[in-house]
């Protein structure tokens, strides 16, 4: 399944991601250090990876 995420984030998402003024360009797949940063950057206190078993995502935890 990632790989066909992937697909689907390069083909579609990633050039949605890439409109607008400021834009990240960042399509669906990203991975933890990428979410690690944005949420970073937003002023977050703290990041975690969820303990969530799930096939298709990965959830995150941020604390303001």
């Amino acid at each position: 399944m990632e790989r066909l995420y992937y697909r689907f984030s390069v083909l579609h998402c990633l050039p949605v991601g890439m409109v607008g003024e400021n834009a990240a360009g960042t399509g669906t797949v990203m991975r933890e250090d990428t979410v690690r940063g944005y949420a970073e950057k937003a002023g977050f206190a703290d990041f975690e990876v969820a303990p969530i078993e799930n096939d298709f995502w990965r959830f995150y935890l941020l604390t303001p």
